[in-house]
């Protein structure tokens, strides 16, 4: 069976761009190396997260990577399916990293569980962002 996921915002404005989790709900930290990059970014912001929600989707619903085997990191059961965005950080034009979180219930309530970080890079003759991988944390 897998899992439905379901994207939520936290609800505390950032104004000093600090960092994002579960227990202090400030919105997505951003880090963009210069204002150019920024609207790179934001002119394909919906394609972007739609790769993003298409493969961390895809990361918690393959056995080989999550499952409930006692002795796996990290285990499906714990997974509540809710996920947010922790930061978007575009420094330079060759990476991009979108950092995600999946809350859990390993300690018995919701907090943060597995961080999944899904990076690409910007291909210049196309002027596109191309899908190069996922990292995984435990949080």
């Amino acid at each position: 069976m897998s899992l439905e996921i379901k994207r939520i915002f936290l609800t505390k404005p950032n104004p000093n761009n600090e960092y994002s989790d579960y227990e202090n709900q400030l919105q997505t930290r951003v880090v963009f190396g210069n204002s150019e990059l920024e609207m790179l970014f934001k002119a394909q912001e919906d394609n972007i997260m739609e790769i993003v929600e298409k493969e961390i989707k895809d990361y918690v619903n393959c056995d080989d990577l999550c499952n409930d085997e006692e002795d796996m990191f990290p285990r499906r059961c714990f997974l509540t399916g809710e996920w947010y965005v922790r930061e978007i950080r575009f420094e330079d034009v060759d990476y991009l990293d979108i950092c995600t979180a999946f809350l859990g219930t390993d300690w018995g309530y919701k907090t943060d569980y597995l961080g999944l970080d899904v990076c690409f890079y910007y291909e210049k003759e196309t002027g596109t962002f191309r899908f190069d991988g996922v990292n995984s944390e435990a949080l």
